[in-house]
């Protein structure tokens, strides 16, 4: 790689532009996603627009996830209640665990 090349490669990550993963058809050189486009530094190709990270709401996550934090925090839970002597808390710990066995039985239904 030429040191020009290299310099065009600085200049975008300092302009703000993050090198991806992918690579320019034409030249090979690593492109960049940068102002929303997705192109290559050295060749000037644009692949197209970048597209957005999915937000929190739009993220998927999987079963398996979901089943394996709610089985910690049922863990967490039940250590709680081991120790617990008042009635009241006894009571709450009862209806979280109840809860999330629940929904660890609707999601091993599928």
């Amino acid at each position: 790689m030429r040191d020009e090349d290299v310099s065009k490669m600085a200049r975008m990550l300092l302009a703000g532009g993050k090198m991806l993963s992918l690579h320019c058809a034409k030249c090979k050189s690593p492109l960049f996603e940068y102002e929303g486009r997705i192109t290559c530094p050295i060749c000037g190709e644009q692949t197209g627009e970048a597209k957005p990270k999915p937000t929190e709401a739009e993220a998927v996550v999987a079963p398996a996830d979901i089943e394996s934090a709610l089985t910690e925090k049922l863990n967490q839970l039940v250590d709680e209640f081991r120790g617990e002597k008042d009635r009241h808390a006894i009571s709450e710990l009862l209806e979280l665990i109840k809860s999330i066995l629940d929904v660890l039985e609707k999601l091993r239904k599928g």
